[in-house]
């Protein structure tokens, strides 16, 4: 039997830390990391596009 592999969620954080981002129930301020919301919304995906919010590596 093969074992389940567990998928890993991705963890987004702000470029600038000294900068904050509000949109709906999902908030990013400071050092916070947070994984996206299920259906995260064109406006979200811009600032990700633009690179004001990155990929935690």
């Amino acid at each position: 039997m093969a074992a389940a592999k567990k998928e890993e969620k991705k963890l987004y954080r702000l470029k600038n830390p000294k900068t904050q981002y509000a949109e709906g129930s999902f908030t990013l301020a400071g050092e916070q990391e947070k994984e996206l919301p299920e259906n995260p919304s064109r406006q979200l995906l811009d600032r990700i596009e633009a690179g004001f919010i990155v990929e935690v590596k």
